[in-house]
């Protein structure tokens, strides 16, 4: 709030518009900009007429005019004179200067208001206050006023106001958006940070918050599927920002940059693999966040060969052993079936996700048989609700099919090189398995759509050491490690890949 001597952004409007006018104080409020609202920042006795004039004229670095339905419907209005002085004030201000910005709160048109010299109100960039772009709107015009009262960009305070006001689809535009602005800005790094640590702290509440998981767990057994379903819809609800954010840094940042990221990841999966009390399905299906996180990095980074991030953010990266107390690699620790329960769970919701259907009426899909199950059920769910990550890099969904299969299997070779190390320092000699990330990819490929096991086979034996995976240091940087850790996936590829059909 400020007073009409002071300089701030002035704000007209309708009275029935308060509430839209409401929500873009307090964002002018969290974003620390002063602004002047009609008669509320008048004192007692104050000539309304001369102060508003005087607010206008002398102190209003921007002027807000505010439509909607309301607004437009009003053949007399105090807006109308307010609209009257501040088109007078623009009439003496030099060409190409802004200072009258139109706002919409819903689509109507801007009304075409005359400014003088053949200019009307509705020919300026207007902003929209309203549906799912507001958050991303409102943080530009932020942006916008801040950049004419002097200050260059908001900081890392309005930022994080801005997106905590957010929706779910909004708040993951926003991140993203933010992202590609800060990451290779040094002097936006904190900022930057500060902003995936707020996304981070916003998971790691939910994964350490005891009541998720304490139930009640009862009722039918459909019933308990549907509820382990939606808590696997809210997490990754929560998580999406933060994915949002990671596909960015994870395709144009650089190793050096990247930590806070590689963090979340290791913070995620570690609060998943903690010992506590709960619900056992409620428990599993906290991993979801870490192992999304993980396939999101991965798909970002390996498709644009940028295979130190993929080294620094899923591979480096290790949490201790619930029982052992011993670090472990987060490969090791999580995988695409670790959050699901049952078959029925994960069958539920890929269906839901797919058809747009809550997880009640998917599961129906099911025991009802109006739908077949799938054959890899985790693979189609992440398959489908990462793909909008990746909408700008892959327009066409064939290419990203291609890509998703081959992150399966990079995640997947990796995985098995975690095994192999693992045997290899136990003096027993215990067999310590196979890797678990297996996908999509199996099925596609017994339905005809290549093999990406024998792709990387052919790329290693190709370049050598020269194998650019193998210059970043991952495998150790071991041709050998590669070669058995591909020729012991791709055995295991296969086996599964058989039973697809």
């Amino acid at each position: 709030m400020a007073d009409a001597d002071g300089k701030h952004v002035f704000i007209s409007y309708v009275r029935e518009d308060s509430e839209g006018v409401d929500a873009l104080c307090a964002v002018l409020e969290a974003a620390q900009i002063p602004y002047w609202r009609d008669r509320s920042a008048l004192g007692p006795g104050d000539a309304w007429k001369v102060k508003i004039r005087e607010a206008i004229r002398k102190g209003a670095l921007v002027f807000l005019a505010c439509f909607s339905d309301s607004s437009r419907g009003k053949d007399r209005s105090y807006m109308n004179e307010e609209l009257t002085l501040a088109a007078e004030e623009f009439r003496m201000m030099p060409p190409g200067r802004t200072w009258l910005i139109p706002i919409r709160f819903d689509d109507g048109d801007v009304p075409p208001w005359d400014l003088g010299a053949g200019r009307m109100l509705s020919d300026l960039n207007y902003s929209d206050l309203f549906g799912p772009t507001y958050t991303a709107n409102a943080t530009r015009l932020v942006t916008t006023i801040l950049r004419l009262t002097g200050e260059k960009r908001p900081d890392s305070a309005t930022a994080l106001a801005a997106v905590e006001q957010a929706t779910h689809a909004g708040r993951a535009d926003l991140l993203k958006r933010l992202t590609k602005e800060m990451l290779l800005d040094p002097a936006r790094r904190i900022e930057l940070d500060d902003l995936v640590s707020h996304e981070v702290q916003r998971v790691m509440a939910a994964l350490s918050d005891a009541d998720r998981v304490a139930g009640p767990f009862g009722g039918s057994n459909d019933e308990r599927v549907v509820q382990v379903a939606q808590e696997a819809q809210d997490l990754w609800s929560l998580a999406q920002p933060f994915c949002a954010s990671l596909q960015v840094a994870a395709r144009w940042g650089t190793a050096d940059l990247i930590a806070p990221w590689a963090n979340g990841l290791r913070s995620f999966v570690a609060a998943a693999n903690k010992i506590q009390s709960g619900v056992q399905p409620l428990l599993e299906v906290r991993h979801l966040p870490g192992m999304v996180g993980i396939v999101t990095a991965t798909l970002a980074a390996a498709s644009s060969r940028k295979w130190d991030n993929v080294k620094t953010l899923v591979v480096d990266p290790t949490v201790r052993d619930r029982y052992e107390q011993k670090p472990l690699p987060i490969l090791d620790v999580t995988d695409p079936y670790k959050p699901f329960a049952t078959d029925e769970v994960s069958n539920t919701l890929a269906r839901a996700a797919i058809s747009g259907r809550d997880p009640e009426d998917a599961l129906k899909d099911f025991t009802e048989r109006r739908h077949g199950k799938y054959h890899t059920p985790v693979a189609e769910w992440l398959h489908h609700i990462v793909r909008p990550l990746f909408l700008d890099q892959w327009p066409d969904q064939d290419t990203y099919d291609a890509e998703f299969d081959r992150a399966e299997v990079i995640l997947g070779v990796l995985a098995q090189d975690v095994v192999n190390v693992r045997a290899a320092a136990d003096p027993s000699g215990h067999h310590w398995g196979r890797s678990h990330w297996y996908g999509r990819s199996t099925w596609r490929f017994s339905h005809h759509h290549g093999n990406p096991v024998e792709e990387l086979t052919l790329e290693l034996s190709t370049h050598g050491k020269q194998w650019d995976p193998l210059q970043a240091n991952l495998f150790g940087g071991d041709e050998g490690r590669a070669q058995k850790a591909l020729s012991m996936y791709g055995e295991s590829f296969l086996q599964i890949a058989r039973h697809r059909w």
